[in-house]
Formats: structure tokens, sequence, C-alpha cells
């Protein structure tokens, strides 16, 4: 094989598969991307058996084949190429040359043919979506996903296709994020648990523009295609958690208040309340809600905003980072807390749009 491309496109493409890699595998080819020509392009490939990532980039082919190489190493190496056309080649031993002006490397590579194959990942229940929704989407809910391998169920985001609507679910047990939104060109109808890792992959390759992102699901896999790259990645297996079930169906208590100044009210309260679980008291009242915090290894916070309260006053607390997490993802000006009692579930929504919900547990007040 032997092929021509610029250093840019060749950087880009092995930054954007390598995050596949394996890394430190017991099996050295998953710690290559395989490099392939087709037509008047270069395909780079990564994939660790669980998920890979594919990608084209523009090139002149002179004699098509494919080859192999550590991801790491050549990712490392172009970065510090001028900006200039890259010659790419293998010889019969496997050895890659790169060569870039005046410089001339070889990195010794794999056979090709011992890379495992991407799976493939029918279309018989498959939908598209705009980028730059799937991007909120995935920012609106990836953040509530566990980060305990124990609980591998609660590691992905649940993704429901039903008719022309799609539902992500994220939750760790302790709080839920729902959002929710309309799809296109929607065939059948499925529900599957895709791993964080390969949602917060996906989310960091996708655009704020409107041009679609057609996913595909079959029964054990996922793929993403956006703009010539493609995302696989097999699924969960298991039942995720009856998201309905946790979802207060009614409050008797609404407060209603500006997103922006709660967000500023609770890091700074977080400076001491992380010393003591990261909780915060919230107590409303008329028109007013304090925020309190307590450490005894740090001292005292309070702090209050204006609120618009509606139904009796109450006192609750919550974990601070919940509530800065979910703070730092909304998009309207305004949220509102429904609220039933100080050991109850609470609903959390944005104020004038009603496809994004956050539920979060109480903790106990001390």
């Amino acid at each position: 094989m032997k092929a021509i491309c610029s250093r840019k496109d060749l950087h880009e493409g092995v930054q954007t598969v390598s995050r596949a890699v394996a890394g430190r595998s017991a099996l050295p080819i998953l710690n290559n991307v395989l490099i392939k020509t087709e037509d008047d392009k270069l395909r780079l490939m990564s994939f660790d058996l669980e998920m890979g990532i594919e990608c084209s980039i523009p090139a002149t082919i002179e004699t098509e084949g494919s080859l192999t190489v550590p991801a790491r190493v050549l990712g490392e190496f172009l970065a510090t190429l001028p900006e200039s056309d890259v010659i790419l080649s293998v010889d019969e031993q496997n050895a890659v040359n790169v060569r870039c002006e005046k410089s001339d490397y070889t990195i010794l590579g794999l056979p090709p043919e011992e890379f495992p194959a991407l799976p493939e990942v029918p279309d018989e229940h498959s939908f598209e979506i705009s980028q730059a929704v799937l991007k909120d989407m995935i920012k609106q809910t990836i953040f509530a996903v566990s980060p305990d391998e124990s609980r591998a169920i609660l590691t992905g985001i649940l993704l429901v296709l039903k008719g022309d609507e799609i539902r992500l679910v994220g939750s760790d047990g302790h709080r839920l994020a729902l959002r929710t939104s309309q799809v296109a060109n929607a065939s059948g109808e499925a529900s599957a648990i895709v791993p964080g890792r390969a949602m917060g992959e996906v989310g960091r390759m996708l655009e704020d523009e409107d041009t679609g992102v057609n996913i595909s699901i079959a029964e054990n896999q996922i793929k993403f295609e956006v703009n010539g790259t493609s995302v696989v990645s097999r699924l969960i297996e298991g039942q995720f958690p009856n998201y309905d079930r946790i979802i207060p169906s009614q409050s008797d208590k609404m407060l209603t208040m500006p997103a922006d100044a709660l967000l500023s009210t609770m890091r700074r309260a977080s400076i001491v309340a992380r010393e003591n679980a990261n909780r915060v008291i919230l107590h409303a009242q008329g028109d007013r809600m304090t925020v309190t915090a307590e450490s005894g290894d740090v001292g005292k916070a309070y702090d209050e905003l204006e609120i618009v309260k509606e139904g009796d006053d109450i006192e609750i607390a919550f974990n601070a980072k919940y509530l800065m997490e979910y703070l730092s993802v909304v998009d309207t000006e305004g949220i509102r807390m429904e609220l039933t009692g100080p050991l109850s579930a609470g609903v959390i929504k944005q104020v004038g749009k009603d496809d994004y919900l956050y539920v979060v547990m109480p903790m106990q007040i001390m």
C-alpha cells in the first residue's frame, strides 16, 4: 500500500478513531489503528471489541492495500510534523513508512488481517436526528450516568424509540435525567442501553448544526453515522429500571427561580457543603428561599434568592453537586422545582419547555 494525504487530515483522522483504541490490551492488534485504501480515500478504523470508530480522509492512492500501526505512536509523530503532504506506505514485514518533507520514519506495525472486523448493524430500527439536538440530549443526560461498574445497567443511557419520538434517560439511582425529542425517518420501535463511554464519544464529535445523524439499532449493537464518521458500540444487556415509576406524578409545592442565580448560589454553598457530603438545605418561605450549608471543618454558608412559590413553605436538603450538574446544562432562564415533602423526590423542569426533566432524591436534614 502507498498513499499520499495531508498531515492535517491524517492527524485529525487518527485522533478521531484513537478514542476507541483499547490502550493496554492483551491483544496487541487492538492498540493499533487500521488504515486501508478505499477509492480515492483512506479509511481509518479502531476497535476495542466493545466500541469501534471509523472515518475517511481524502488521499491520492498509488498502491491499494492496508496496514495497521500503533495509534499512540502515529498520533504523536503526526502532531510534530510540518503542515505538508504525508506519504504513507508499508512493506511485506508490516513496517510502516511515514515521510513528510525531510522527515522519514519507520514504525513497526502488525498484519492487517489480524484486525477484527466491526460488527454489521442492520437498519431495521433506525432514525435520523440533527447533530445539534442529539448533542444537547447527550449533554443533558450523560452527567447522571453512574460510574459504578458493579451496577452495569446504570453506566449507560437508555435510548427509547417510539413512533417519531426518542427518549434518552440517565440515572445513577440517586437522580434521573430524561430528555425527549422528535426524530425523522423512524422505522420500528426499539429500546437500548448505550454505554456512557460510547455516548460521550458521539457527543464529542457532534457539531451545533442541523445536519443529520443516522442511528441504527440491532439486537446487541448500535451505530451512529455523521459526516462520514461511524461509531459502533455493543449495547449493555439487562433491564433498565422503570423510570416512569421514579418520576413523581404530582406535587403540591412549586418553586420558580432564575437558573443562573441558583447555580451561582450552589457554587458558593458547595465550598462548605463538600466537606459534609455536599449537603445543602433549601428553605422556601414566602417569596424567598434560603440556601444553607455547614461543616465542622470549614464553617457555615448562608445565601438567599427571590423565588415565586406556590403552596406551603418547605425545607428540603439536596446534594449540591447534583443540582449544579443539572443547572450547568439547562438552556432556559428559569427553572421550576416541583416538591411534595422533605423526604420525597423532587422534580426540576425548565420554564417554558417540557422536553427535559430532572428527578433528584433528597438528603436527610441534619
